[in-house]
């Protein structure tokens, strides 16, 4: 449901807007909006404005300055840090309370170049020994080309490397620089691994620039040794890099273990100092949004009703009474501005995001996310409707939530899906399928009806979920209208109500469900009720008829989904028959169900949500909300307070 909101004002001297801030912050539950026009433009007697935005002082401003520099420092080092192993710390590391004083930029300044030295050698030795290994690989392949190569002081070796794909260049390349040599060259080349050919190329000493302008130029890739080992043969070079790569991984521990040292001792003072910095910083935004007088302050914002009794009361005891809270009514004009808090069950909670994928519900209105709960897990069940597949969905769906995976979301998401599932299994049980008919001779029969062969009993049942999804879009609707004062729209809603329960009478009088004598007078009331319905609404409102018969119509693809899902099923155990290895029969099957299972969660899952998106949030949701956000500490949760 939508939380209730309250308008408020805060209101007290001037010189106490500071330590009010800090009060709102800490019990993080007001929204702080900025000043109404009205009041801006209000003037004095003396022609100055009565209320005014709160000018930050030049103090205020050096101090918003150095907490952004000291906010990005400490976020830095923590990120350069890694996360402690335990704390070696106390209390006291020495660091000013102020964050904002020179002397605590001063004190981080030497903490600073002894984290960045360290992570400097740590990134210079990882990326050498990356290097060594990348390149140890790639002279142990050349270096046997090595010994069919001409040796001297006159000729240079080029080392080359060319995608398997591009081996067709050798040829080419060979040709030009015969040509630019005259002849004086030589080309060998090996695998590498299996994506990439070494080539080793000697050309005279003279050429050698000319043939690497040629190679850059033609965009082939010449191998270049890390600086180090420049100067040195190939067989030097491959030496000093496997020597090199036995001594990086204990170097790269060595500095690792120097940032972790670090990182016992500051990493929580750190955080708390960064905590401080951004808390203090949000408190000087905050003011931009704050009026003032010449001698008291005014602060408008957003505050759950339930928590206005509390707010009250945490400023009456900081300020024994001289900072008050002036409630105001919230009005229907103003339900474009109130940020929008949704309070739900746990289960229930989970289907908010399914909500907030179209629109967050605007305030005054109607929350569907209770009906999403409801009805979203429901048509899953009818379309998917199979005890085994339903079953291996249950198995995935609490395999992700025992590892955690996706965090809060990943747990969103499994209680969508442990509701979907178990609803998959119940329509299992009424539909009889077990993998299609597998569960027959495990006595698994339909209760319901067999959806293989009941087609129109299957139609009927999704139509009247649809009749009742789409009538109870069109009655919130209804209730909306009233509770709004909105007379006619409510009447027009009414009368569509009445027009649906007419023509549903007469249609089950038509086919004898109810006697026959009621099908006149069901068929006379329609046709009066269609005219009321265009007396009321117009032309648009014959439209919206045809409209709602057409999303009646649309919950067919529960029975159209449903059915392929379960002929599919169907066709998969007949292939054991179809081949005349069993093997081959077995894999097709399995292979059959797999594809089957795959579009049983797809299909399902988009044509829920289409169902509820476009044939009932159509007739009763109105979005545009916009999400309460608190003006909190940053550790703190954002949302509606507990």
């Amino acid at each position: 449901m939508i939380v209730s909101m309250s308008k408020v004002q805060v209101l007290g001297p001037r010189r106490l807007l500071p330590r009010a801030l800090q009060v709102l912050h800490g019990e993080g539950v007001l929204q702080i909006r900025s000043l109404p026009d009205g009041p801006r433009a209000a003037l004095g007697g003396d022609g100055r404005r009565a209320l005014r935005v709160v000018p930050l002082v030049d103090a205020e401003r050096a101090a918003e300055r150095a907490l952004a520099d000291i906010a990005g420092r400490l976020q830095e080092l923590l990120v350069l840090l890694p996360a402690p192993d335990r704390i070696t710390g106390g209390a006291d590391e020495g660091l000013p309370d102020d964050v904002a004083a020179p002397e605590f930029g001063a004190r981080l300044a030497p903490i600073e170049a002894e984290v960045r030295a360290f992570s400097a050698r740590r990134d210079a030795l990882q990326a050498e020994r990356d290097l060594a290994a990348r390149y140890a690989r790639l002279l142990t392949a050349l270096a046997p080309l090595r010994r069919a190569l001409p040796a001297g002081e006159q000729v240079t070796t080029l080392g080359i490397l060319l995608r398997r794909d591009r081996a067709e260049i050798l040829h080419v390349l060979e040709r030009e620089v015969r040509r630019m040599t005259s002849g004086a060259c030589v080309l060998l080349s090996g695998n590498v691994d299996r994506e990439q050919i070494g080539v080793l190329l000697t050309v005279p000493r003279e050429a050698a620039p000319a043939v690497s302008r040629f190679l850059f130029e033609r965009g082939i890739a010449e191998i270049r040794l890390p600086e180090r080992y420049t100067g040195q043969s190939l067989l030097d070079a491959l030496l000093l890099l496997t020597r090199r790569s036995q001594e990086l991984p204990a170097e790269i521990r060595e500095a690792e273990a120097g940032l972790m040292a670090i990182s016992r001792r500051w990493h929580r003072p750190f955080t708390a100092a960064l905590q401080a910095a951004r808390s203090r910083r949000a408190r000087l935004a905050a003011m931009a949004s704050c009026g003032e007088t010449d001698h008291a302050f005014v602060i408008y914002g957003w505050v759950p009703a339930e928590q206005r009794v509390r707010l009250t009361a945490a400023l009456d005891a900081a300020f024994e009474g001289r900072v008050m809270v002036v409630d105001h009514p919230v009005s229907a004009t103003d339900y474009d501005d109130v940020p929008v808090v949704l309070r739900n069950p746990p289960y229930v909670r989970a289907f908010e995001p399914l909500v907030g994928f179209v629109a967050w519900p605007r305030y005054g209105s109607i929350d569907p996310t209770p009906f999403v709960a409801g009805f979203f897990p429901l048509f899953f069940g009818v379309m998917l409707g199979d005890v085994g597949f339903g079953g291996l969905a249950l198995a995935l769906t609490l395999l992700a939530r025992l590892k955690g995976w996706g965090g809060e979301i990943g747990r969103q998401l499994t209680t969508i899906a442990l509701a979907s599932s178990m609803s998959a299994i119940a329509f299992g049980v009424l539909f009889g399928e077990l993998f299609g008919a597998l569960g027959e001779p495990l006595g698994l029969h339909p209760i319901l009806f067999d959806r293989r062969t009941a087609a129109l009993s299957f139609l009927a049942m999704a139509l009247l979920l649809g009749v009742c999804h789409v009538v109870l879009g069109i009655s919130l609707s209804l209730w909306s209208a009233l509770r709004h004062h909105h007379e006619r729209e409510a009447l027009a809603r009414a009368v569509v109500l009445a027009l649906i329960a007419a023509a549903i009478l007469a249609g089950l009088a038509h086919v004898g469900y109810v006697p026959s004598t009621v099908e006149r007078p069901a068929l006379v009331a329609l046709a009066l009720l269609a005219v009321a319905t265009v007396f009321l609404g117009g032309a648009i409102a014959a439209i919206e008829l045809v409209s709602t018969l057409g999303n009646i119509l649309s919950y067919a693809r529960l029975m159209a989904l449903g059915t392929a899902s379960v002929m599919l099923a169907e066709v998969a155990n007949r292939m054991v028959e179809i081949f005349s290895s069993p093997v081959v029969g077995v894999t097709a099957a399995v292979t059959l169900h797999a594809v089957n299972f795959a579009m049983g969660l797809f299909s399902p899952t988009i044509q829920a949500l289409r169902l509820h998106y476009v044939e009932f949030f159509d007739k009763f949701f109105e979005g545009g909300g916009k999400p309460y956000e608190p003006f909190a500490l940053t550790n703190q949760p954002r949302g509606a307070p507990a």
